[in-house]
Formats: structure tokens, sequence, C-alpha cells
């Protein structure tokens, strides 16, 4: 009996039919710097798709096709850092004072409000025109009370012009917006072109889609054009030099690791050098196709330099083995294997099974895969689900047996962690068995998460230690489970833990306790006496994990559809069943994560009537005005860290510096340049203006009280 990787089992192959065996690769991450650093500039057509692609396609655009509704839109918009290639490239430099604190501070980085609004910055700057985004018009408008600030201003020479950019088609359609909405955005339209038209200045208008199907700045190019702008496309090389000197965390690193995990996952999916025409036939997608041609060049000088110092990397290995394989086939070479046994096949990639199908095919072995498609949680990885679930059907013939006994979980736990994963009825359905019984095997301990939630957290995983030591004893081995190896640190940083280089946790209140963190990706197949699962918040970052793929990387990787959060739900049946006594999750009263919910609903565990039992929010900060996310960020046009609504400005333009008293700040009607912010004495909001300074007690003193459960001064034009 041979028993192997999958690595060493294809590693040997290759080293038996290759003339020169190859060296294992160690070096992909410095090969892609080395390309993207200093080889780009030798070859100016990929140095041109890749700044195009930085500028214009590198952040996951928010396009509002992509989404059901307005609300899912916003809450990508609200969740984005959306900077240009002029502060990515060093040359945005502004000083800026915020009014209440008379500091001046710089602002290297430029930061915009949509992804179109980034790709229109960036055509100009590497158009080499001179723009300002979100300037104040310097016309006094009667009655306003805001200061109108259009998209851009752009400037060349003498010449100067307007530019708004709008997110309806320009028919004036949305696809998320209501009739209403649309029609008070067109109104907004309307009062802008009347505005420019009074005051004799020149407005330019972009739209978000358009019937023809050519991207934006095709459009804007012709608008330019046609005003009268001269483009003179910058140096290349310069701009992407600068950006290579400045921010190469930004733009440099970020996309080396996005093209090695695309060329990992591109050739775990089986393809070799003729797979980029295969993946441009499926889509006719912009931004995947110019990516498409920027990672067939990284592929390809990738590939070149391993042939040249005679090296494999582990992908390469599964793939080459496979074609070495046809090649024993075709020889009638014998090899000796009557049974193949794979163990955790749930896991299996497209490239293994293809291998494992090779093999058993020229040696007529009989396959036996064993696993658990309740427990598949590597599609990150490249591993398909349904490889396990068809396996039947995908080798031509074969027989299931069922393994239902379990000795390390009581039977209360898998009735409960079962029913949770069986929701999903794509899933192969089992009923377990166990000899162990144990009432409540999962326990809910909760905590207060309206202020400081990682150290209540914190302060409630030394309180359940205790508990645990106090029923099992200090021997009793604990298990902390996170979602990210991040859960770790933030459980350290309270100051109530330490974690160890290898993974062992120290309890500075219990030091003798036997704690080790995981998360719960590496926990998979390990038992523990008893698990703490620490982070079960709802939102991006929580359990479920609600970050979504980049649509480029779904053209390599499996992607679960069967049921939302499939994929995190056989996590979480992970998580669950680590123990072999008790799970303790700690459980955020007012932001629980929907698996949470779902327990205590379905299998009635106890819990408070402080446990907040509806879905939350992932964003605590809504508009009162029409309840999409507030965004926070400092406001050149102000002056002040804002809180500002992620709507469209023409439909709403809410904005506050105060998260505890969501007010609407406006002009003060006694003092020139000032505002009406919200200020608070003794607890209670009131206005005040930017015009006063608090530390030397002199300026403008106007105030006006908000009477509190009321909504004053919140409706309104924005001009």
């Amino acid at each position: 009996m041979r028993i192997c990787t999958f690595h060493s089992f294809a590693y040997d192959i290759v080293r038996k039919c290759s003339d020169t065996p190859p060296e294992v690769n160690y070096t992909s991450y410095n090969i892609i710097v080395d390309l993207l650093e200093r080889k780009v500039f030798e070859d100016k057509d990929l140095l041109r798709k890749l700044l195009l692609f930085l500028g214009f396609y590198f952040d996951l655009p928010a396009d509002a096709m992509r989404y059901e509704n307005l609300n899912q839109y916003h809450l990508a918009k609200a969740a984005q850092d959306y900077e240009t290639l002029r502060s990515g490239a060093g040359d945005y430099v502004r000083k800026v004072a915020t009014q209440r604190q008379r500091a001046m501070r710089t602002l290297t980085g430029e930061f915009l409000r949509s992804v179109q609004e980034v790709q229109i910055a960036n055509f100009l700057y590497l158009n080499g025109l001179d723009y300002e985004y979100e300037p104040v018009y310097p016309y006094v408008i009667p009655g306003a009370r805001k200061k109108y600030t259009p998209d851009f201003i752009i400037r060349q020479g003498e010449h100067t012009a307007y530019l708004e950019h709008y997110a309806l088609s320009e028919s004036g359609h949305s696809y998320v917006l209501t009739e209403e909405e649309t029609a008070k955005y067109l109104r907004n339209i309307k009062a802008k072109r009347k505005l420019h038209r009074q005051m004799g200045t020149t407005l330019l208008e972009t739209w978000s889609w358009y019937k023809d199907g050519r991207p934006l700045s095709e459009h804007l190019r012709e608008v330019l054009l046609a005003e009268g702008f001269v483009l003179r496309e910058r140096d290349f090389s310069e701009v992407y030099k600068k950006i290579v000197e400045t921010s190469k965390d930004k733009y440099v690193y970020k996309m080396v690791h996005f093209l090695m995990t695309f060329i990992a996952q591109y050739k775990t999916c089986g393809y070799d050098a003729g797979g980029f025409e295969v993946l441009r036939s499926k889509t006719d997608n912009p931004r995947t196709l110019l990516f498409l041609d920027i990672a067939e060049a990284a592929y390809n000088y990738y590939q070149s330099q391993l042939e040249a110092q005679s090296r494999i990397d582990f992908e390469d290995m599964i793939n080459d083995a496979h074609f070495y394989l046809a090649e024993i086939e075709r020889l009638h070479l014998e090899l000796p294997y009557k049974y193949i046994i794979i163990d955790e096949f749930q896991d299996i990639a497209r490239q293994r099974f293809n291998l494992t199908k090779r093999l058993s095919d020229i040696t007529n072995a009989k396959v036996i895969a064993v696993g658990d498609d309740w427990q598949s949680i590597f599609a990150f990885a490249g591993s398909e689900i349904g490889l396990f679930t068809r396996f039947l059907e995908l080798m031509g013939s074969g027989v299931q047996m069922n393994i239902t006994h379990t000795y390390r979980n009581s039977q209360e736990l898998i009735d409960i962690a079962g029913g949770f994963i069986q929701k999903n009825t794509s899933q192969i359905p089992k009923q377990l068995k166990s000899p162990k019984h144990l009432k409540n095997p999962i326990v809910l301990i909760e905590f207060d998460d309206t202020d400081r939630p990682f150290y209540a957290m914190a302060e409630t995983a030394e309180r359940t230690i205790e508990q645990i030591l106090r029923e099992y004893g200090s021997d009793s081995s604990i298990l902390l489970i996170g979602r990210y190896g991040f859960d770790s640190h933030k459980l350290c940083t309270t100051g109530r833990f330490t974690e160890l280089s290898d993974g062992r946790v120290i309890c500075h209140k219990f030091p003798k306790a036997n704690l080790t963190f995981m998360t719960a990706h590496s926990a998979k197949g390990l038992g523990f006496d008893n698990v703490i699962i620490l982070n079960m918040f709802e939102g991006k970052f929580g359990f479920p994990c609600q970050l979504e793929d980049d649509p480029i990387m779904k053209l390599v990787r499996f992607e679960d559809t069967s049921m939302p959060f499939a994929e995190e739900r056989r996590l979480f049946y992970v998580a669950l069943t680590r123990t072999k006594n008790r799970v303790y999750i700690l459980t955020p009263q007012n932001r629980p994560s929907r698996f949470l919910i779902e327990l205590v609903e379905d299998y009635k565990i106890p819990h408070s009537q402080d446990l907040n039992m509806e879905t939350v929010d992932s964003f605590r900060l809504r508009c009162p005005i029409c309840g999409y996310p507030l965004r926070f960020e400092h406001n050149k046009t102000y002056g002040l860290r804002l809180y500002l609504c992620t709507n469209e400005p023409e439909i709403c333009d809410f904005m506050t510096n105060s998260k505890r008293h969501l007010y609407d700040i406006y002009k003060c009607s006694q003092c020139k340049d000032g505002y009406m912010v919200v200020r608070e004495k003794g607890g209670q909001p009131f206005y005040g203006c930017t015009g006063y300074d608090i530390e030397t007690k002199t300026g403008c003193r106007n105030t006006s009280p908000i009477l509190v459960g009321s909504q004053p001064v919140l409706r309104r034009r924005r001009h």
C-alpha cells in the first residue's frame, strides 16, 4: 500500500517522466512582483492595459444593474473606498481646514462617491485635463440651504466647464429607482440645466448607461472633444512609475495577489495556455476581458520563468501528471494499482478529480471516495461539492455506503447540527447516530455589544472559560473558534488574552486553562473537549461571511448557489461539531448572526429577552429621510467629518456631523461661511454655527433648538 498526498503522487509521476526532473517552485509571488514592477515597462501594450484596468475597473464596480434593489446597491457603495489614480500617483495634495477645530491637514487621498465617478476622474487625469471633484459652485443661489457642488469642474487654460454624471440611462430611466425617485432625479437635472444657463456656465453631462452599449469612457471622450477640450494622453510609463513608487500596497501588491489567486485557480480548473480563449467565450464584460488580457500575459511570463528555472508549482504538478498518465496509457505501460482510496473527497477539485478518473481508467482500479458533503468548505481553494454529490453519475457506476455513527458528539448536538445543515435540500440526507447523550449541548452566552463590542466579547469569553473549568476541570481542552484569523487578534487587543505563535492562547485571568485558537476552516477534522465560538456577529465580516467574490474569480471558481450562504452553512456545521461536550456561542445581543437566530427559533435554545431576534442591518447608521446607509468621511466642501447619505444627491443629500443625533446640517443665516451643525450640551442636542470657535469663544454665536422626536429642516432641495 502506498500512502501519499495528491501532490506527492503527481510529482513522482512528473519526475519519472521528465528528462530533467523539475524543482518545486516557492517563488510565485516574486515572479509576479518582478513582472508588475520591472518587466511591464518593456511591454507598452501590457502597461497600457494594466493602467487602464487599475484606473477604470480594479475595484468591484457598484453597477446598479447588478443588484436586485437600490438598498443592495447603496450597501455596496457604502462599503467601498473609491480612490482615484491621481491620488494613488501622489499627484493630489490639498490643504483643508476643519472649521470646528481650526486645524489644517493635508489630504493625500482623493475619494469619490462611486466607481463611475472614479472612472471619469481617471480618464481626465490620464488625458491631461485638470479637474476638481465636487467644487463649490461660485455663484450665490438664493434660498439654498446647502452649497451646490457639481460633480467636476474641468479646466484647460482659460477653458472651463462643469460636468455632472447622472445615475440614469441616457433616456432617463433607472434599473433600481422607483418612478417617484426617478421623477425627482429628472426634476433636479432640469434645475441644474436652468441654473447653468442663468449663470452662463458650461454644463457637460454623462450617463451611467447608454443605448449603444459602449462604455462610459468612449462617450466621455466624445463629450469633451465636442466641447473643444484637447486630450493629451499622459506618458503611461511615468504615471505607472509614480504608482509603483507611492502606492504599491493599494495597487501593485493588491494586483499581484489578485493575479496569483486567479492563475492558481485557473490551473486548478485544469486550464493550460489555451484556456484564456475558452474564458473569453464565456463573457462580454469589458472589465473581465481586459483582465483576461493582463492575466494571460502574466500567466505566460510566469510559466516562462518556471521553465527557465526548471521549476514546477503545485497546480502544474497535478496537470502535468494528468498529461503524463495519458502518455503512459498510450505507451501501454502498467501501473500496479487495484484500489484508489481517497479521503476528504468532499473537498476534491476538478483537476484532482480528472487525475483520479484518468488513473482509474488506465489501471482499471476501483475508486473508494470517503467524505462528508456536509463538511465541504474549501470552494475558495477550488473544490466543487458536486464532484462528491454526483460521484456515482460522474464515475458511471458504483455503490454508496453510509457511515452514520459518530462518537465525538452527543445525539442532541448532531440532531441540531444535522437539522441545520439539511435545510439545504441539495445536501445528501443522513441520519447520524451517537451513543453519547448530553442536555443543552449548545449554550448561548450573551453580551451587550452596544459599546466596545470586542471588549464585551472578551469579558464574556473569560466568564465562559470559568464556567467550563468549573464543570469539566482544568484539564479540559478548549477550542476558541473564529470565522477569521483576525478574530483572535481582536480578542487579544483587549489585554485579557495573549496568543502564542503555536496557536495556543493564554487567558490572563485563568492562565492554566488549556486554550487553542483556530479558524473554523483549520479546525475541520479535529476534536476538543469543549468549544467556544467567538465571532457570531451579523455583517460583512461576521458569520456567515457576507463578502462576495469578485465576478472575475467566478470564472475559475465553483460557487454553490443551492441556497443563500450554502458553504457558510456547512462551515458553521463544522464549527458546531468540533466539541466532545458542549458548544458555547458568544452571542451579541444587538447584532446576532442570522445563523444564531435560526438555531434559537428552530431548536428553542434558551436565550434572554434582550436578544434581538430580527436579522439586523449590516450598517447601523441609516439616513432618517430615505433609509439608505450613511457613509463617514471627511468632506472637503464643508471642512468637516460628516455622515453622508449614499443615495444619489439628486434624490437625497442628507448629511450630519453627529451619529447620536441624526439631524441635517444647513447654512447659517447670520454669517457668510458658517453651517449649523449638531452640538450637544447636557445630553441634549442643539444647532450651533461652525463659525463659532469653541476654544476662544469667538465667532458666530447663532444657535437653534432641536425638538427631540421630530425632524425639523430635513426636507429640502439640493440647491
